[in-house]
């Protein structure tokens, strides 16, 4: 669903090479170097199913917005950089329509949006999806590296969403269950006058 290119890692690295090699013959230091490829080999290996909770239309000259029970609670990427993460509608009853929308999430915050401008987390940037409905499903993939990883955990005391696990062989399982309301607030010590 992503079509996005990947980054080649042996072609990124030499300039890199060169660069630590100079330095240490230089510096007559050798530096170790780390590198935390998360995203590399798992940003693919992820999605969130959402299902569409409402649309909403501002008019001739404004946006059709499609409003998802997931937002920023789970994927802060797109709020926090105006990272740009492939979305997907599956209809119902597919007319094979496409409308441009602005896709936000649940939390009624200005920077829950999952179609900013590219790099602009606080411009709108509308995509052409299939035409919707309220109770279709809405994709956004890619998000196996920073999803859980970097959840806003209970913002608005929205719970922790579950995680499901897709096996080669086709069939899921469970792997973090849906977090209930007193896990929500278990953490919390009621105040004594």
């Amino acid at each position: 669903m992503s079509g996005e290119q990947t980054t080649d890692l042996q072609e990124i690295g030499v300039p890199v090479l060169e660069a630590l090699e100079k330095m240490a013959e230089e510096s007559e230091r050798e530096i170790h170097l780390e590198i935390e490829p998360g995203h590399f080999l798992v940003g693919n290996a992820g999605c969130i199913v959402s299902t569409i909770q409402d649309i909403v239309s501002t008019g001739k000259a404004g946006y059709n917005f499609l409003k998802l029970d997931t937002g920023m609670t789970e994927i802060l990427r797109p709020s926090l950089y105006g990272a740009q993460h492939p979305l997907a509608v599956f209809p119902k009853n597919d007319t094979g329509r496409k409308i441009s929308y602005i896709v936000v999430g649940h939390d009624c915050e200005s920077g829950d949006l999952l179609t900013p401008a590219p790099g602009q987390p606080e411009r709108l940037q509308p995509r052409e999806l299939a035409g919707a409905a309220i109770g279709d499903l809405c994709v956004i993939d890619g998000t196996g590296a920073y999803c859980a990883a970097m959840a806003a955990v209970n913002y608005n005391s929205f719970s922790r969403a579950p995680e499901v696990l897709l096996r080669e062989d086709g069939s899921f399982a469970l792997i973090r269950k849906r977090q209930t309301l007193d896990g929500v607030v278990e953490d919390e010590v009621p105040l004594n006058p």
